[in-house]
């Protein structure tokens, strides 16, 4: 007597194979099928059999891969893929400037007040893995720039965790760590083995870095003069140094390179790209324009900053999603 045909796990496979695209598995679904079954055996329905947790997990890598496909992929694919490698490079950028901007406070205050705890040094120094992180990633060495992110960014979650008492913790607190966790997974997912980044030259690699002095050359002198003068007087000093900030200034940049991305009609992985951080700088930034006293110019930028990213990244989004290319028909 024959064992019966295993109906129920080629069932359960292409179940699992429903996470790819529906042009990848109209070509390859049922050859993919036959491989698995090949490798399980003959295992009878009764036994109620399954497929395995890393043929499950090699499958998710796949789609992955697929969905965010390097050259030669579908031209819809390779544009999310695209978009989520420019989120990884902005994120990267971005840790790395607040990484050097708390690293020259950090030496300017143990200069002008007092020597910083050992604790704060040595999760300053921690974090200036991602300077690490970005210079290998301009230079298109993906390993060591993801090995160095995941250094930076479990230093930056961890103070991010410890620095304030639980009870303490709030907006700010998780959407910069949210800000640290979206750029983690857009590096380890967009850069994959069928898509690596271009080298490029040093000179497009350490300018960038440079502006981590900027914000603080031009911020601290005005928030220290602010100080020094009487409440109403400091108020137009306060608000302009609010937006030479670190966060300050990526919002002016998410903003101006929007709006060139938009006048020359950037491709969509651009235009997704900026409105991915745009809105994960509205959602950092929203907090301070939701405090009880209305009348403090902090409150009046956040709220014009929150405002500015809103618009921008609503057009960004429009414009992106409708010049992305037209899936691929699925044959029959």
């Amino acid at each position: 007597m024959t064992e019966p045909c295993p109906v129920l796990l080629e069932q359960r496979y292409r179940a699992v194979l429903r996470l790819l695209p529906a042009s990848y598995r109209a070509e390859r679904e049922d050859e993919m099928v036959a491989a698995f079954m090949e490798m399980s055996g003959e295992v009878p329905d009764e036994r109620s059999p399954r497929p395995r947790w890393d043929e499950i997990a090699s499958v998710v890598a796949l789609a992955v891969r697929v969905r965010l496909g390097g050259a030669g992929a579908e031209p819809r694919f390779v544009a999310w893929g695209e978009a989520v490698r420019l989120v990884a490079l902005l994120g990267v950028g971005f840790q790395a400037l607040v990484s050097l901007y708390s690293l020259l406070s950090l030496g300017l205050s143990t200069l002008l007040v007092a020597p910083p705890g050992a604790r704060q040094v040595a999760l300053t120094l921690v974090g200036c893995a991602w300077v690490a992180a970005y210079v290998a990633f301009m230079r298109g060495h993906v390993r060591p720039a993801k090995t160095a992110a995941l250094v930076g960014g479990g230093s930056s979650l961890y103070a991010l965790a410890t620095g304030l008492p639980v009870e303490l913790l709030g907006w700010s607190e998780g959407t910069a760590a949210l800000i640290v966790v979206t750029t983690l997974l857009a590096l380890l997912a967009g850069f994959h083995r069928d898509a690596r980044p271009a080298p490029r030259p040093w000179g497009r690699v350490v300018p960038p870095l440079a502006l981590a002095v900027l914000p603080l050359a031009l911020e601290l002198p005005l928030v220290a003069l602010g100080s020094a003068m009487p409440g109403p007087e400091a108020e137009p000093l306060l608000w302009v140094a609010f937006w030479l900030s670190p966060d300050g200034l990526a919002i002016v940049a998410v903003l101006v390179a929007g709006a060139i991305a938009l006048a020359r009609r950037r491709s969509p992985s651009v235009l997704l790209a900026l409105a991915t951080g745009g809105m994960l700088l509205a959602a950092y930034r929203l907090p301070v324009g939701l405090p009880l006293e209305f009348n403090q110019p902090l409150w009046v930028t956040g709220v014009v900053q929150c405002a500015m990213l809103a618009v921008m990244v609503s057009l960004l989004l429009v414009a992106g999603v409708r010049a992305l290319p037209a899936a691929r028909p699925v044959s029959a």
